[in-house]
């Protein structure tokens, strides 16, 4: 059998609306290999320095306890998922 540790994860983005109670609602669900893992939100609101970035709002299993950066980019930000699920 195949090492699983060398198999790199499938992530897919899916736009949502999320409820954030600021003007921050625009959403991605991030799955892995099918599975829910987190949910971005971009940063829209004035007052944040980094506008048009994207901020990890939730982070489930494996991704609970590690604190991720703020993603310049949504490429930058399944790389950071793919690389913490790897090991």
């Amino acid at each position: 059998m195949a090492d699983r540790d060398n198999v790199e994860s499938l992530v897919v983005l899916q736009p949502i609306s999320v409820d954030t109670a600021s003007p921050d609602h625009v959403g991605m669900l991030v799955i892995a290999n099918g599975l829910l893992v987190a949910v971005l939100v971009r940063l829209d609101a004035p007052e944040h320095e980094r506008r048009g970035s994207w901020y990890m709002e939730v982070r489930l299993g494996r991704l609970a306890k590690v604190r991720p950066p703020v993603f310049d980019t949504l490429e930058n930000a399944t790389r950071w998922v793919r690389q913490r699920l790897r090991g």
